[in-house]
């Protein structure tokens, strides 16, 4: 046997022309305590994956060569289970499965396998250092086959039973099914899963997520899994797992950053929000004190994450220990059990080295030691564990019915700021939610009523007795949980009812978006989410649609390139084939409010193509004021062309009009005849003073003005204007594309970009003070999630943005919302940053009545 190995090393590094220097890994330890010693490299360990350590100290690894191996790959045609002992030695143990991502080490001589398609177990039963014999635990029927988006991590719970972990799968139909009859079906979702040791009594444990990779159950039962991130909604997530958990994602609805039911941090109602980012590409987690070690594939390190209790579940903070270049890709780690009592701990990890994904020849084993007294200032408590906290033992005897409250209780509860007791509660209800009558449910508020539709989707209800009564609630929540409901579960018996839904002219935009996506799901459309060309442009060309309706459909047509053209700053909207200038001026003609409006919406985003409609409207006296100025923000960014009608308009008696034609020079320095016209309106129009002196003499933006810090005071300051707040001016703001420039980075009711956070419910907190401290100070609370990279290339240039993905390439979201990719090669430097995207100074850049009234916008929730 080990000469047969030594062949095939030989074959391997001839084939590959490897070399351990050709790819150096650079470790640097940047905590106390901390060492990293290689045990193996290439070619004695290729491409790993999983790792477990025995009571003798022995690591099994897998060596995968089966994930997209190149038509020259040299290696063996299946994967290899391969033990080392620290010297390096090793000798191999099975070759036989094909996929393999984890490896798991069980008791009477069982080492458990997570292929893509099985979960299985080998054993070795007559002693000869090679397993013999084969015993498969849980089958995935599907046809999905990419490698690693199947069946993946493992890990033993306390109790005794397997923990392990199902991917996306592509979004493929599957049924994981054991031999006893146990099974589960799905598409476009990742879980977490348990069995017994044989396999029986198999269970899913938690839905809702991509790529699940590492998964670990702590001494006191507590599970937490860390998973990749969907690329176009990031980051990569620690999650706190529970029975019964939903974490938002469904592959099945498509790759867009924006659905109405896929969510990535609890948005939607009954989901469960990350414990905290973690490194890009995880694909293990350990347990150390009352926090857990997790590799980052992507980063090239290894983070401590403590765990501190937050309600019913956890937050934390990423502490890096270990950095290295970008050839150290750690994989999976694995505690070495006789170091558990000892003041210096131990763990083994694998590299994959090189971040191509094919099987490439490269991989190393690590041993990682942790001294507990140098590292004491990092590391924090290690025993005991802290006792469950009352949130989280309230949570947990919802979930497995061991306390009794009343349905008002519940329906209380499930409306909870704490997302696991809140999802917990709607556990409870779908317990009785058979049981209910409608006559009772109508009775309800809406609150309750909106997650009692939660609870009747996970319950035995008679879905065909509820769903009809459900769609015609007074409620747009309940209507809206509803849609989400025969979304998900495929319905398609309820077309028409949503087709009739989508005919409806009171229907509000966030509805409508709902009613779009299930459309479009029932149609077997799924992934088109929203954003159906065909669809869309059926409703917002057909004129006996409502007007209303048309808008909200115009609305969702217009889109940017999703991948950057380095040639434009501020990338102009794309029409779909169907919607023109002609079209869109017939629209115009029409008179409705709602349409008018968004037709302008759209041409601003697009003055290139729209400039002379712009113009149109915006010179139309007859016209409602408020469109005309909306018409005149999109005339800013070709104010050039445009100077003498902006001049006139500036002359205007309308305010709205007026102001907006003086924003459009901002930023121009303007003089001679420009500067003395709008000195002269200044004079005319004292309230439009303001305005004028934004142009004329920027500097009065920030002179005189409270610090970015002093919250109160600016409170105060913009609370002292006489006039009353404007919403419509507000709103244009919000979304000018030379002013705040808000727009390129957050959504609001549809319109913009998903770089930020969505903005449509900033509303619902209901805090005008922090909404505020937001704007003035970007630093002081960001959202581990928006946290940002700068990328800084060889020929010295540097974009920032938010990573999407990473292998042999960047690939980053910039802050006008497009992705923009870089080769490995050609970056020197990426830095995570310790700032917001969203620029500090913004007020600096506004009037008082600007900021007040984009601050009431926000506060409004219209």
């Amino acid at each position: 046997m080990r000469q047969r190995g030594l062949t095939l090393l030989t074959a391997l590094a001839s084939a590959t022309t490897i070399q351990a220097d050709e790819r150096p890994p650079e470790i640097e330890p940047l905590q106390p305590g901390v060492t990293l010693t290689e045990i193996a490299s290439h070619p004695d360990i290729v491409t790993p994956t999983g790792v477990d350590v025995d009571s003798e100290g022995q690591i099994w690894t897998v060596a995968c060569h089966t994930h997209f191996p190149p038509e020259d790959y040299a290696g063996p045609k299946f994967d290899e289970i391969l033990i080392f002992k620290e010297d390096g030695s090793r000798h191999l143990f099975y070759d036989k499965t094909y996929h393999t991502m984890d490896l798991e080490l069980g008791d009477d001589g069982w080492v458990y396998l997570a292929e893509r398609a099985r979960i299985l177990r080998i054993k070795d039963t007559d002693d000869d250092g090679k397993a013999d014999t084969e015993d498969v635990l849980a089958t995935l029927d599907t046809e999905g086959d990419y490698p690693h988006n199947g069946l993946s991590g493992m890990f033993w719970h306390p109790d005794g039973s397997l923990i392990f972990a199902l991917g996306e799968n592509f979004a493929e139909p599957w049924t994981l099914s054991n031999d006893e009859g146990d099974s589960y079906s799905g598409l476009g979702e990742g879980g977490i899963f348990r069995c017994q040791p044989d396999g029986s009594k198999l269970h899913r444990l938690a839905r809702g997520m991509w790529n699940p990779f590492g998964v670990v159950a702590r001494s006191d039962g507590e599970i937490f899994a860390v998973e990749n991130d969907p690329g176009e909604r990031p980051p990569c997530r620690l999650l706190h797992i529970v029975d019964g958990a939903d974490f938002g994602y469904q592959r099945a609805y498509g790759n867009d950053a924006h659905h109405p039911f896929v969510c990535w941090n609890g948005e939607l109602r009954g989901t469960l929000p990350m414990v905290h980012p973690v490194g890009e590409g995880p694909c293990g987690v350990a347990e150390l004190g009352h926090g857990l070690l997790t590799p980052s594939w992507s980063d090239h390190r290894l983070d401590f994450m403590p765990l501190k209790q937050k309600g019913a579940t956890y937050s934390s903070e990423r502490i890096q220990l270990i950095h290295g270049s970008r050839y150290f890709r750690p994989v999976c780690i694995a505690e070495d059990p006789r170091h558990e009592n000892s003041n210096i701990r131990t763990w083994f990890l694998t590299d994959w080295v090189d971040g191509r994904y094919p099987v490439h020849g490269y991989g190393r084993l690590w041993k990682l030691q942790i001294d507990l007294e140098k590292a004491s200032d990092w590391i924090g408590p290690l025993t005991p564990l802290p006792e469950k906290s009352d949130a989280a033992t309230l949570a947990e005897t919802l979930r497995n019915g061991s306390v009794k409250k009343s349905t008002t209780e519940l329906l209380d509860l499930a409306d909870s700021d704490d997302s696991y007791i809140a999802s917990a509660a709607v556990m409870a209800l779908g317990r009785e939610a058979d049981k209910w009558t409608i006559p009772q449910f109508k009775n309800w508020n809406d609150s309750h009523r909106t997650f009692a539709v939660l609870a009747l989707k996970n319950s035995i209800a008679d879905q065909k007795e509820w769903i009809p009564t459900l769609l015609d609630d007074p409620s747009p929540d309940v209507r809206f949980e509803t849609l989400r409901w025969i979304s998900d579960n495929r319905f398609k018996d309820y077309l028409a009812a949503v087709e009739k839904l989508l005919d409806n002219p009171e229907i509000a935009f966030t509805e409508f978006e709902a009613a779009a996506a299930t459309y479009n799901t029932l149609h077997g459309k799924p992934e088109s989410g929203i954003r159906d060309p065909d669809m869309l442009l059926g409703i917002a060309l057909d004129t006996n649609v409502s007007p209303a309706v048309r808008a909200h459909a115009l609305r969702l047509l217009p889109s940017i390139p999703r991948v950057a053209n380095p040639n434009e700053t501020i990338p102009e909207i794309r029409l779909p084939k169907g919607i023109n200038v002609k079209n869109l001026g017939e629209m115009l003609n029409l008179g409705a409010p709602a349409l008018s409006l968004e037709v302008v919406n759209i041409l601003t985003g697009a003055p290139g193509i729209g400039q002379n409609l712009l113009v149109k409207v915006a010179t139309d006296s007859t016209l409602d004021p408020e469109l005309r100025a909306e018409a005149i923000t999109g005339l800013a960014t070709v104010r050039d062309e445009n100077r003498d009608i902006l001049l006139q308009l500036a002359r205007n008696e309308e305010t709205a009009v007026r102001e907006e034609a003086i924003r459009c020079f901002r930023g121009s320095s303007p003089e001679g005849e420009t500067s003395q016209i709008l000195k002269q309106v200044a004079t005319r129009f004292p309230k439009s003073a303001d305005a004028v002196a934004a142009v004329l003499d920027p500097a009065t933006l920030s002179a005189d003005r409270p610090a970015l810090a002093d919250t109160k005071a600016w409170l105060q300051r913009l609370d002292a204007i006489e006039s009353k707040p404007d919403l419509r001016h507000g709103e244009r703001t919000f979304h000018h594309r030379s002013i705040a420039l808000c727009s390129n980075c957050h959504r609001y009711d549809g319109r913009g970009t998903k770089v930020g956070p969505d903005l449509t419910l900033a509303h619902a907190r209901d805090d005008r003070e922090w909404l505020l401290h937001s704007i003035l100070e970007p630093n002081a609370e960001i959202a581990p999630e928006y946290l940002a990279r700068s990328i800084t290339l060889n020929d010295g240039t540097s974009h920032i943005g938010i990573r999407l993905r990473s292998s042999t390439s960047e690939v980053i979201r910039d802050l006008n919302g497009q992705n923009r990719s870089f080769k490995r090669d050609d970056i020197q430097s990426m830095t995570e940053l310790p700032t917001s995207l969203m620029p500090p100074g913004l007020p600096y850049m506004l009037t008082d009545r600007e900021l007040r009234d984009l601050l009431a916008f926000l506060n409004s929730g219209e």
